[in-house]
């Protein structure tokens, strides 16, 4: 079997496992008896170091200059880490256990998508497509099954964690078989100077800017959300599981529309505009109290998540110097990952701090008014980005690399197993 057949296999089955069983992760934290500022913890450790430690990786890597040893050794790695998930049963081990699960998701993530770069070279942006595809059918159709178990047999999550798992293992025969190329490097060897220089580009540097600003009140909900879920609403995983499959199926359905239709016209509207609808979720959140309604809210951030990822990885991957696109984007998600961090912590000692003087139903909504007050007031910095004219929009295979965390997600804002 050839290097693009395994490719699209383990794609398949990464998405079929690690990633559904990604979206149960913070309902599990809450399951267990987690607490605001715990879920803050959880949010904030997991997403950042998802992100910080794609920097860290990339350049190791680099150096060993050979991606399928840390492919392998990642995925066994992260088997039995998503093995000992389901029995953390406190919320202090289940935050070491993910913050693990993140900082080897994000090695695998970085080698991945170089691995890609280095080997598939012939209609790479097609190929990519295709297997975004696969991997998201894959999620679907691994949900509907986990509809159907987790009825017979509810709040187990001993079942998604291990699918999750094997996974990693079936990865990991996957990843051995890969005929591996002389790998290129893809980033440069001066950070620092990177840095430096980056003010210099000046579109970028006003994303970058508005990105992070934003970052900070977007991360500040993920804790809410799985609370919300839980000790409001009183979901079961079988429902959880099929919110996500709404988002997931509308992301699916339209995302292709939307790719089409954005090739034709400035982007930056779009983001602007995207980043004013983004911002209402967490009313929905606040205010939504019957499932029909949350099934609504999921098929809305499906729709507006697919615009998110299409705009932004177009936009991004547009805006970086052509020759220095992974240092950049490890940039961007380096220090979204430090914004994450702070944001998510604050958003649940934010709610702890309401929950000290008001019954959790009102805590909720007061922190769901201050995270929509700061996400639709840091929007109108998007007005003023630059619209690069790159000559098509660009389907880079960074685009693996970079993309923008879930709208509304059950579970919170989770990472995205690669």
């Amino acid at each position: 079997m050839d290097n693009k057949k395994l490719i699209a296999f383990r794609s398949l089955i990464i998405a079929a496992g690690a990633t559904v069983a990604a979206s149960f992760v913070g309902v599990y934290g809450v399951m267990i008896g987690a607490t605001a500022a715990e879920m803050g913890w959880l949010q904030s450790s997991s997403n950042s170091l998802s992100n910080l430690g794609q920097i860290l990786w990339g350049r190791i890597s680099d150096r060993v200059g050979k991606r399928k040893p840390f492919l392998v050794s990642g995925s066994v790695i992260l088997a039995v880490l998503w093995f000992l998930l389901p029995y953390s049963r406190t919320p202090v081990n289940l935050i070491v256990l993910y913050s693990l699960i993140s900082i080897f998701s994000a090695m695998i993530t970085v080698n991945w998508y170089s691995f890609i770069a280095d080997n598939i070279i012939s209609e790479r942006g097609r190929f990519l497509t295709l297997i975004n595809d696969i991997a998201s059918a894959g999620t679907i159709v691994s949900l509907i099954a986990m509809v159907f178990i987790l009825a017979k047999y509810p709040d187990d999550v001993v079942i998604p964690f291990s699918t999750a798992a094997a996974s990693y293992v079936i990865s990991a025969v996957t990843v051995f078989k890969f005929k591996e190329s002389k790998s290129k490097s893809v980033m440069t060897r001066n950070l620092y100077k990177t840095l430096k220089n980056l003010k210099n580009n000046n579109a970028f540097y006003k994303y970058f800017r508005a990105t992070n600003i934003q970052s900070f009140f977007w991360s500040m909900a993920w804790p809410m959300f799985p609370i919300t879920i839980v000790s409001i609403m009183h979901f079961s995983l079988e429902i959880v599981a099929v919110l996500t499959i709404s988002s997931t199926l509308t992301m699916l359905l339209t995302q292709y529309i939307i790719g089409k239709f954005i090739d034709k016209v400035n982007r930056v509207p779009i983001i602007f505009l995207n980043r004013i609808m983004l911002s209402g979720i967490p009313l929905m959140y606040a205010f939504f109290n019957i499932l029909p309604l949350f099934i609504l809210l999921e098929i809305y951030s499906g729709f507006i998540g697919s615009i998110q990822n299409t705009v932004t990885t177009s936009y991004t991957l547009d805006i970086v110097p052509q020759n220095n696109k992974a240092e950049y984007i490890s940039i961007l998600n380096g220090f979204n990952g430090m914004v994450y961090f702070f944001g998510a912590l604050t958003g649940g000692y934010l709610l702890t701090l309401f929950l000290s003087i008001e019954p959790l139903k009102i805590a909720l909504l007061l922190s769901y008014l201050i995270v929509f007050a700061g996400r639709f007031l840091s929007s109108f910095l998007f007005r003023g980005l630059i619209e690069e004219n790159s000559g098509g929009r660009n389907n880079s295979v960074l685009s693996i690399l970079f993309k923008p965390k879930g709208a509304g997600s059950p579970s919170g804002a989770v990472i995205h197993p690669r």
